[in-house]
């Protein structure tokens, strides 16, 4: 029997439960279930980026949540485990930014932190996991991924949005041990590990060079992706940011294993319900530099070597972020060819002082640079990172610019007021395309 996927139009939350009601999506849900909703918040936002294509909206989450009490189910947790660092990013404060702490007390759910545990620990072959416990031990799963693309595994939808379930060691786990690119292989056997009984794709906003606003603008997209069957779910998804499954090396790793490449090279093995892929797909372009924004910015002289996808988050966020803010909050200045490496696997040959080994495996994989700089931590702390590269600018007078800038932008976030004044943002600003209320309770 072929998989069922339904896309439908979003018009409002209600189009959440036809999308359900259009899949079968709860042929195996009993109303005694307990139900886990797993969105994608894979940042607090910490009031400077934008929400669009980088977090599960609220209505989504909440017409996830209708469905399920007209269903006569009462027992739902939302359970996420967000990237955590110093700007005050963590799960809760996750909930809050997109007001999910509303629905909660609204419907009488709980509010789980993956990354707080408890964890079990989960071996599939060789691949040791931490699994959050209330991931594992609910009756019924709902995924509630974004649709976005991936700087590194192309897509990430369904079943990357499984990583929110590890502890944080387990995260950069999967990054750390193996060759470059191996965690494809790992979130290939995460997919084995987690059951999913439902995923429903949040498609009101679509992203492109994802996985987040740090790097990523969002597209507005208007529609909901829904199937019991997440391999079929993700192939679909793949189809409408423009890309062939096959590219997906995680999917395929799976499908391989499990015998189901037809759904991955075969779109007629997949019965498709209510819209047509092709009237939705656009190709998406998911490729990035890091930090692009500084050479938008008119910033020079600053380079990053890295194999991307050897890279865990907690060094892409706190090497990045820094020039996300001096992107935003300075122009033109000229770094005197500074050189970042980072990450795991990249063997540096330029031996100068301003070669700088960001965090412990930089450090570790480049020892014979003897005159390089050295930047430890496992990650390297934010603020640390941020005064480090705001050092490097030459000119006293731009060094006190920034700070300045820096505290008043700062007082306003605190207020609410705006985003960060970084260029890319600027389509969002006063454009009826995009809507605040679809992250509002």
């Amino acid at each position: 029997m072929k998989p069922i996927v339904s896309i439908v139009r979003y018009k409002d939350v209600t189009s959440v439960a036809n999308a359900i009601q259009l899949c079968d999506g709860f042929k195996t849900l009993k109303a005694s279930h307990k139900v886990l909703l797993k969105p994608n918040i894979c940042t607090a936002g910490a009031g400077f980026i934008p929400p669009y294509g980088n977090v599960t909206t609220t209505k989504v989450v909440e017409g996830t949540i209708r469905a399920l009490k007209d269903f006569g189910v009462s027992d739902i947790t939302i359970g996420e485990g967000t990237v955590t660092d110093e700007l005050g990013t963590n799960t809760m404060k996750g909930y809050k930014w997109i007001q999910l702490d509303r629905l909660a007390k609204r419907y009488g759910l709980k509010l789980r932190d993956f990354n707080a545990g408890p964890h079990r620990k989960v071996r599939i072959e060789k691949v040791l996991m931490n699994i959050a416990e209330a991931a594992l031990d609910t009756d019924f799963f709902i995924n509630l991924p974004v649709l976005k693309t991936h700087c590194d595994a192309r897509v990430s939808l369904a079943n990357k949005n499984l990583k929110g379930c590890l502890s944080v060691m387990s995260k950069r786990y999967f990054h750390m041990h193996g060759p470059a690119g191996v965690v494809n292989y790992h979130i290939s056997r995460l997919m084995e590990a987690v059951p999913q009984h439902l995923v429903i794709i949040d498609g009101i906003y679509a992203m492109e060079r994802g996985p987040d606003a740090s790097i990523g603008t969002a597209h507005p997209w208007g529609i909901l992706v829904a199937s019991t069957d997440s391999l079929a779910a993700d192939a679909v998804g793949a189809l409408l940011l423009g890309a062939e499954p096959t590219e997906v090396e995680y999917l395929k790793l799976y499908a391989e294993r499990h015998g189901r490449m037809d759904v991955m090279e075969d779109r007629e093995s997949i019965e498709i319900r209510g819209e047509r892929i092709e009237d939705h797909a656009k190709y998406l372009p998911w490729e990035s530099t890091p930090l692009m924004d500084m050479k938008t910015s008119g910033h020079k002289g600053i380079e990053v070597h890295w194999i991307s996808n050897s890279v865990c988050t907690g060094c892409y966020a706190n090497s990045q972020v820094p020039g996300l803010f001096m992107a935003a909050l300075s122009r033109n200045q000229d770094f005197n060819d500074l050189l970042l490496v980072v990450g795991r696997n990249w063997k540096e040959e330029r031996n100068s002082a301003q070669t700088l080994l960001y965090g412990n495996c930089a450090v570790h994989g480049n020892k014979h640079l003897d005159k390089a700089a050295k930047f430890e931590g496992c990650p390297p702390k934010f603020w640390d990172s941020c005064f480090m590269l705001t050092g490097k600018i030459p000119s006293l007078s731009a060094k006190l610019a920034f700070y300045v800038r820096m505290v008043m932008y700062f007082a306003r976030a605190s207020m609410g007021i705006g985003v960060l004044p970084l260029p890319r943002f600027k389509i969002y600003k006063n454009n009826p395309d995009y809507k605040i209320e679809h992250f509002r309770a």
